[in-house]
Parts: C-alpha cells; sequence; structure tokens
C-alpha cells in the first residue's frame, strides 16, 4: 500500500512540473505579429479593390451637371402638359455676390475645414464612423461641402430623404468629390452649392437668392449675420427648420449656427449676442408680399404640392432629377381656385385676409386642385401655401369628425340623441366653457347641437366617449392619427381637443382628407396627388399604390354624413344652406371658427374677435375644404359682423362646388345594412319604446343596429329608493319614512325652463336653458308611495307628496303585518325598487271587558260593540206591562245567565271576535182603551234586552 501510494505520489508531480513548462512570449507575439500584418495585408488588398471597384462605378463627373438644366413635366388628369419645372425657377449669384457671413455661417456649420481639405475630411470622416458604431446605423454622414455637392446632383434629393446611406454611395462621393476639387474651385463649389440647394419655403426654394427673397425680401448681397445663420442652418433639414413651419426649432438652429460662428472666429462674441437676440419672426417679412411675377404659374399651388409629393415619393428632386409626373389635378377645379385666388369669384375686404383650399376625391383620396393663397399663381413658387404649409386651429370643423363619430360607434348614440348645453368647467382649470354666443340652450337634439355647433355638447360627448373606453385618451389619439392629422400627440391632446382648441393645429389638406374618409363610409386614403412618376433617364417608374386605412365602421361614418348634410338642409343660420340651395343631390358640411384670444389686443383686436373660418364641404363624390383668415394680428384685421356676413367661405366653396360637379352629379350616401330607424320617446337614455297611444314626445332616429335595444318605459328612469322605514304602535297605527328621493325636480311636473345655474371655478354661473321633455310631462310627478300587507294581503296603498305619512290599520292578534316602501310617477305604473319593513305577529293580550250600565239605546250598544271587535249582535224586543221595566234593556254575554251591565271579565283579545251579545230591550204591552173613556197617550215602554233564547230572561 505504502509503494502504491509513493507511485501515485511521483506521477503528480511530474504532471505539475510539466504544467510550469516556460512559455517562449517572443515565439508567440512573432507569430501573432507576422499573422496579423498577413491578414491586414489582405484586407488591405482585398479593401483597396473593393474601395477601387466601387470608385469606378461612379457616375461621369460632367461640370454641366450642376446647373440642372434639364426640365422635368408636370401632367393633369387628361395626360395634358401643365408645367415644365427645373433651372428656370432658380435666380444664381456668383461667389463676389455672397456675402461673407454667409460663407462663414455655411462652412461653420456644414464643413468647417471646407478651405484646408482636398474634398474629403479624414478627421470629420473618422469622427462620424465613430458616432455611427455607437449609432449602429448611419446617424451622421461626415459629409463635406463638396461631397454635398456631388450627393445632391448625382445621388439624391435636396431634402437629404432619398438615396441610400451605404457605403457604396460613400466611396463614390469620397471619389467624386477629389475630382470635382481638381476640375474647379473651392468658391465655385460654394457657389454651385448655395445655386443648387433647397432652402425650404413651399418645397421649391432652390438657391441662395430665391431664398433671400422669401424669407427676408432682400438681395442675397445684403444679408446680415443673424439672416445668414438661419438660411445656413436651413440646408440640413429644409422642412424640419423651415422657420414658416416651426419657428422653435427654426431659431433654435440659427443660434446653433451662430455659436459655431463665434466658435471658430468668424464674429465676436458681441455680434454673436446681438444676432441671437433677433426674434426670427421679425426677421421674416408677409409671404403674401413676396413674389417675382415673371416665373409664375397658374397652377403653381398645385405644382408646390406635385414637387414635396415626389421628393417624398421617390427621393428625388423634379427641380434637380428630370421626369415626367402624372397627376390627378382637374384643369376645370384648379382653373376654379385659381381664379379664386387672383380675386376673380369673391371680394376680398382687405389685403391681409388670406385664403388657402383643397378637394379630394372622396374614393381615391387624389388631390383635384390646390388653392394656395390669393395671388399665388404671381408668386413663382415663393409664397406659403396656405392649403399645405399653414397650420391653424380647425374650431368646429371637427365636432363631425371627433365626438361624434365616436359616440355612434363607441356610445350607441342615434341621430334623434338628446344631449345637453350646460355651463361646465375644463377638467383641472378654472375656464368656464361657454358657447360662440355666450348662452346655454339646456336639452338639444344632436342634429340641432350640431347646426348650431354648440362647444358644450361636443365636448361632454367626447368625455362621454373617453371615460367609457378603456386607455380613451389613446382611442381618440389613435383616431385623430389615423384620420392623418400629422400634429395630434397623446402628450399634446386635451378635452379642447373636440372643439379644436388651441393645441390642435392642423391645415386644409388633412382637413379635407379627414371628411373624405367619412364621406367613404370611415376609410382614409392619404390625399395625394401622383399617378405616376417616370424618369428621363430610364430608371424604373414609380407608379405609388395608396392603401385604406378604416378608421371608423361604416355605420358610424354614415350616421355623421346625416348630421353633416341636417347642417345644409334644414333651416339654420349657419352660412351652409347656400351649397344645397338650387343642387339636386345631398351637400354634407361644416363650419369653424377660431379667435384671436388676447393675441390680437396689443394691435386693437378686441378679444375674443375671430381669426379664422374653415368650411367643409362634400358632395358623395368630392370633399372641399376652405380656410379663409389671417396670418398674423394687424390693427383691425379681424372678422367683423359685416365681414362675416360676406360668407367668403361659403361663395367660395359653392364655386368649388360648381365646377367639381360640372359633368357628373352627386348622390345620397346609401345606409349601409348595419344602420336601423328607431322610433323612441324623445329625449330618454336608454331609449325607451314609446307609450301605446302616446301622440306627443316621440322622435325617430338612425342608430348603429348592434345598439338599436330600446328599454319598457315603465321600468325605466325613476331614481332607485334607498332609505325606507316603517314603525307601527300596540294599536296598529303606521308611521313610514322614506327617503328624500333623489332628483326634487320630478317631485312635481317640470316647468319648460331649465334652471341651469350653478357655481363653478369658485363663482356663481347664472344661466337657463329649454327643456324639451321631462318624464313629469308624460308620466306626472313622482310619488312616494307604500303598500301595506296584512297576511301577506294587500290591504292598502299609501300615496304621499311628503317623504312621511301615517295609517292606522285595524289587527287582530296573529296578524302579520308587512309594508313596502318606493317611488312611483303619478300617472303610469313605472317605479323604483322597493324596501320593505316587516313586523313580528300581533299578540292575543287577556283584556277587561266591561258593559257599562250607561248603554241606554240601540246605537250606544252598537257604537260601544265595534269598538271592542263584537260583530255578534242579537236584538230582541220583550213586552212588559211593568212601566218600571220600559226603556231598559238587559245585555247578555253568550254561556252567562246574567246580564253583565257595569260587570267586568277577563277575555282573551282572539276571542273577541267569538263574543256574542244578546240584548233585550224591553217595550210596553199595547192595552185596549175603554170606549167611553178619552184616550191617553201611550207612554213608551223601557227598553228590555234579552240574550240568547236559551238564557232565561232576567229583569234589570
Amino acid at each position: 500500500m505504502e509503494n502504491s501510494k509513493t507511485k501515485v505520489k511521483t506521477n503528480k508531480r511530474k504532471t505539475k512540473k510539466r504544467s510550469l513548462k516556460k512559455v517562449d512570449y517572443k515565439l508567440l507575439f512573432s507569430r501573432f505579429l507576422v499573422g496579423f500584418i498577413g491578414i491586414g495585408m489582405i484586407c488591405v488588398v482585398l479593401g483597396s479593390a473593393l474601395v477601387f471597384y466601387l470608385a469606378s462605378q461612379s457616375p461621369t463627373i460632367n461640370i454641366s451637371d450642376f446647373d440642372s438644366a434639364e426640365s422635368s413635366q408636370i401632367f393633369d388628369k387628361n395626360g395634358d402638359l401643365v408645367a415644365d419645372i427645373g433651372y428656370q425657377i432658380r435666380t444664381n449669384v456668383s461667389y463676389e455676390e455672397l456675402p461673407n457671413s454667409l460663407i462663414d455661417a455655411l462652412v461653420a456649420v456644414e464643413d468647417s475645414r471646407f478651405f484646408e481639405h482636398p474634398g474629403f475630411d479624414i478627421s470629420r470622416f473618422v469622427k462620424s464612423a465613430i458616432e455611427n458604431l455607437k449609432a449602429g446605423g448611419f446617424a451622421q454622414g461626415g459629409s463635406t461641402l463638396t461631397m454635398q455637392l456631388i450627393k445632391n446632383t448625382y445621388f439624391m434629393s435636396d431634402e437629404g430623404g432619398g438615396a441610400p446611406k451605404d457605403i457604396e454611395r460613400k466611396v463614390q462621393e469620397i471619389f467624386m468629390s477629389f475630382l470635382i476639387e481638381g476640375q474647379t474651385t473651392k468658391q465655385n463649389i460654394i457657389e454651385l452649392y448655395l445655386n443648387k440647394v433647397n432652402f425650404g419655403g413651399s418645397g421649391n426654394i432652390r438657391g441662395v437668392q430665391q431664398a433671400s427673397n422669401y424669407y427676408f425680401d432682400k438681395d442675397v448681397s445684403e444679408l446680415t449675420i443673424s439672416e445668414s445663420a438661419l438660411l445656413a442652418g436651413v440646408v440640413n433639414a429644409p422642412s424640419l427648420y423651415n422657420p414658416r413651419r416651426n419657428l422653435d426649432k427654426a431659431t433654435e438652429r440659427r443660434n446653433t449656427v451662430i455659436n459655431l460662428m463665434l466658435r471658430h472666429g468668424y464674429i465676436s462674441e458681441i455680434e454673436a449676442d446681438l444676432a441671437k437676440s433677433i426674434n426670427v419672426e421679425d426677421l421674416l417679412v408677409d409671404s403674401s408680399s413676396v413674389g417675382s411675377g415673371d416665373n409664375g404659374n397658374p397652377s403653381q399651388a398645385y405644382i408646390d404640392v406635385v414637387i414635396q409629393e415626389t421628393i417624398a415619393l421617390t427621393g428625388q428632386d423634379p427641380t434637380v432629377v428630370p421626369m415626367k409626373i402624372y397627376t390627378s389635378m382637374d384643369p376645370v377645379v384648379q382653373k376654379t381656385m385659381d381664379d379664386i385666388q387672383a380675386g376673380k369669384v369673391v371680394d376680398f375686404p382687405d389685403e391681409k385676409i388670406e385664403v388657402g383650399g383643397v378637394s379630394v376625391n372622396n374614393k381615391t383620396g387624389e388631390i383635384v386642385a390646390v388653392l394656395g393663397g390669393r395671388n399665388y399663381s404671381n408668386g413663382g413658387s415663393l409664397l406659403l401655401n396656405h392649403a399645405t404649409d399653414q397650420y391653424n386651429q380647425p374650431g368646429s370643423v371637427v365636432k363631425t369628425l371627433l365626438s361624434y363619430p365616436l359616440a355612434f360607434e363607441y356610445l350607441g348614440y342615434s341621430t334623434s340623441h338628446v344631449v345637453m348645453d350646460e355651463p361646465m368647467v375644463y377638467s383641472g382649470t378654472n375656464f368656464v366653457v361657454t358657447n360662440f354666443d355666450k348662452k346655454y340652450n339646456g336639452q338639444m337634439t344632436l342634429k340641432d347641437a350640431v347646426g348650431r355647433s354648440m362647444n358644450i355638447p361636443a365636448l361632454i360627448t367626447l368625455q362621454e366617449v373617453i371615460t367609457s373606453q378603456k386607455n380613451g385618451v389613446e382611442l381618440v389619439v389613435n383616431h385623430l392619427n389615423n384620420l392623418g392629422f400629422s400634429k395630434v400627440t397623446q402628450e399634446k391632446f386635451d378635452l379642447g381637443y373636440g372643439i379644436g382648441g388651441s393645441s390642435f393645429e392642423t391645415n386644409a389638406l388633412e382637413l379635407a382628407g379627414a371628411q373624405a374618409a367619412i364621406m367613404n363610409y370611415g376609410n382614409h386614403i392619404k390625399p395625394h396627388t401622383i399617378k405616376r412618376v417616370e424618369f428621363n433617364d430610364g430608371s424604373a417608374p414609380v407608379e405609388p399604390s395608396y392603401n385604406s386605412n378604416k378608421v371608423i365602421s361604416d355605420e358610424a361614418a354614415y350616421l355623421t354624413t346625416e348630421l353633416l348634410n341636417s347642417n345644409a338642409s334644414s333651416n339654420y343660420s349657419n352660412y351652409m344652406q347656400l351649397l344645397q340651395r338650387g343642387r339636386d343631390f345631398p351637400i354634407y358640411a361644416k363650419t369653424g371658427t377660431t379667435d384671436w384670444g388676447t393675441e390680437g389686443v396689443k394691435y386693437g383686436i378686441p378679444k375674443g374677435n375671430a381669426k379664422d373660418k374653415w368650411m367643409i364641404a362634400s358632395s358623395s363624390l368630392y370633399t372641399t375644404s376652405v380656410w379663409v383668415g389671417y396670418e398674423k394680428a394687424y390693427e383691425d384685421f379681424y372678422w367683423t359682423s359685416s365681414k362675416s356676413k360676406l360668407n367668403l367661405p361659403g361663395n367660395i366653396s359653392n364655386a368649388i362646388l360648381d365646377s367639381l360637379h360640372d359633368d357628373e352629379k352627386g348622390t345620397k350616401i346609401e345606409q349601409p345594412k348595419g344602420v336601423v330607424g328607431i322610433n323612441h320617446i324623445l329625449g330618454t337614455w336608454p331609449y325607451a319604446t314609446p307609450l301605446d297611444g302616446q301622440t306627443e314626445y316621440l322622435a325617430y332616429g338612425k342608430i348603429k343596429k348592434d345598439f338599436a335595444i330600446l328599454v319598457d318605459p315603465l321600468t325605466s328612469n325613476v331614481d332607485p329608493i334607498t332609505e325606507f322605514t316603517a314603525t307601527m304602535d300596540s294599536s296598529g297605527k303606521l308611521l313610514i319614512n322614506w327617503g328624500v328621493y333623489p332628483d326634487a325636480s320630478k317631485l312635481q311636473v317640470a316647468e319648460e325652463t331649465l334652471d341651469l345655474s350653478r357655481e363653478l371655478a369658485g363663482r356663481w354661473i347664472e344661466a337657463y336653458g329649454k327643456r324639451i321633455f321631462d318624464w313629469t310631462w308624460l308620466y306626472g310627478p313622482i310619488k312616494y308611495k307604500a303598500d301595506i300587507y296584512v297576511d301577506n294581503v294587500l290591504v292598502h296603498t299609501v300615496t304621499s307628496d311628503t317623504q312621511t305619512s301615517e295609517y292606522t290599520l285595524q289587527l287582530v292578534p296573529g296578524n302579520v303585518v308587512k309594508v313596502c316602501g318606493y317611488y312611483q310617477y303619478e300617472k303610469f305604473d313605472v317605479k323604483s325598487n322597493e324596501m320593505y319593513t316587516e313586523f313580528e305577529p300581533v299578540q292575543d293580550n287577556e283584556i277587561i271587558l266591561t258593559i257599562p250600565s250607561a248603554l241606554s239605546t240601540k246605537q250606544q250598544i252598537l257604537d260601544w260593540a265595534a269598538q271592542n271587535s263584537i260583530t255578534q249582535i242579537v236584538f230582541t224586543d220583550v213586552e212588559t206591562s211593568s212601566l218600571n221595566q220600559v226603556g231598559t234593556n238587559s245585555i247578555y254575554i253568550q254561556g252567562t245567565t246574567m246580564p253583565i251591565n257595569d260587570t267586568t271579565i277577563n277575555v282573551l283579545e282572539s276571542e273577541l271576535k267569538n263574543i256574542a251579545l244578546s240584548v233585550q230591550i224591553y217595550i210596553l204591552k199595547p192595552t185596549p182603551a175603554p170606549p167611553t173613556e178619552i184616550p191617553v197617550p201611550p207612554v213608551s215602554p223601557p227598553p228590555v234586552v234579552t240574550a240568547d233564547p236559551t238564557i232565561p230572561n232576567v229583569t234589570h
């Protein structure tokens, strides 16, 4: 065993020694280094080969390519040429005309070492590559100005969103940048870049000279530091940093550029602070006052929308890349819109009022015409497109896009629903909501509330939708997003969206698309202009498909169109009747108005005066959204009463409807199978079936079939009873007490005037409205009622006008009493639930019964017996010749042998009903008078009371 152990230990030592053998690190490192260098050389060779190959695939540089002389063509729905676009919309400037501030701003923000590198900045590129690795993609491009010029010319749109950010394109940009820098000067590259790049605007402002005109109405050579920084900042993301669209972001971007100019030593700190102190909005000029007048196109508003859409769709800029664009533009309708903006259709009341509008095909989403703004066609694409680029509060036009469609969808409202218009405050605020006329209406039918555009019913309805649904706010926001409202977010949302409040911003294009979805049975198709794009270089054409998004059900959409049609066809003073007049097909419309609030006070505009007016008008075929209003506050520029009476939105919409339906008429929207009609009692909710023979207070409405479940009116609309008591004393006297009826107004027949006064936000709001229905008109007032049962048999029903009442029962031992209390209308058997009190059986008490001797007449005997519940009485007349007995009586109780007058006996209360009385009444026996004697008047004998025949008569 010892030898064996020793052997094992020896083996272990040998193993351990081998494991501690010295490693030759120099040899390993030399081998690793050789391998690494070898792999590196292979990678370099392969990488160089790849780079060389990719570079060899680059487009051939031609300096004339940067001028983009070849134009793109836009065609209308008939295939007719609408416009050539391209180089002609530019105004090129030379490098010498560019101010130093602009060059400094551009270089500072886009390429700080531009004048030092050969077209490619290796340090900038490496830094961007590291950032891209961190971001897991191409977060930064690291492009120089030269590379951007190459990219904009050969690879992608000026917007920067079209070409793929891949290695192949980046290698080719670098390669071509080296080449172009060898063919021209740095100054020429900046000149070419600034004459080509996109500066935002309506999507078609190319070149710094046009941008300077558009934003500041000045020549590029006159730009200040602040203006130069603003323009240099825009080119990175023209839509995002367009100051007319996103003032806050544009301001932030401008300040960033100014800080970079300071950092690189182009300006002093004083100059930087001064430049940043100027408000961007104060730099901008009114867009309607700008325009060359030479480059305009009669359809320019539509063309600008096409250009924006083409860039988004293809990633290519049609002002740079030549192509043919086939659109849905209707030349007849567009001509009408061009005439409107030129002042040929309506007379505008002042020079500052503006206009914008869009017409959309309901079924396809195609934009058939665009109303860009006054004198837009003369602007040469230099104007703000009021149809697509200007965002305003929509006001009441959203009521039939938001509150009421969702009420039909989720609450089960019918078109005959009754809503309440009463004082309210926004949740969490002290702001008291009012209608435009500062009045409250009380109960209103849904059609009246929409036709008269009441604010509060729309807000109350939206609140009910939100509270009825799980994640109600999210549901509402998703609904608006699905309708195409791009600026709606859950973070910004508040209840004021129900009336197009201040945080809700949209434009004419989005509103037209949203209502077109309602007209299209709840199917939203994003509004668009383009049918097909063909590229002149032979690239594969783009023929987009536009998906339909189901926003709400066919039924809810159809029910909403019923409200929209009622607006135009009913006798409301809402400016929409003009649209239906003279037309033999239905028009569906809604208006909206927003005010200046306090913004215009400093300009002398009275608080609350109107700023914007909207009208959306539809047929079964097309929807047109029109905005008329003011971009900025000016003295006396607001909607006065006289301006409102001109009904500009109505007259403009009417003219567009005429041109839209010149050849094809609209029809009535067909009712879906899932919609049914119901007859119900007016103002009931849930809707109650009319009573047999009822002729007043009836309503007819349409509703989603799933919700068409009417309730029995005889079991509805009485508040439940929650308190009820009854007590009873030994004599059977009941004291009944009901809880106070919750709605005191129903305890009497309601008046037609509805008192809406209440305390809100710490102050008393006095308001009165109209009551259009009350249950008391049909059923009478509520009464306090109680059913009294004795031994489970109903013996009496107490009806009371007050909450307390009394009633006395005649009870016998063993009786079980139960009292059931409830509320009930006076005229009909419509009552609440019941509450009851049940008493212990009546006890069988021993009582002392005394028959007093004072009972001398028959009536006195009967009264005494009734008081003691004795019902068995036998009266017997007994003749007597004794005058002493006449007029007396004897009373016997069955089973006794002697009269018990003034005698007491003990008896159980339960046996009283078994006691029988025998009463003998003594009368004088008649005696014949002697014939010879004078008759003497008879004397009445005393009554004789006799008992049971089996008991002997005993005189008393």
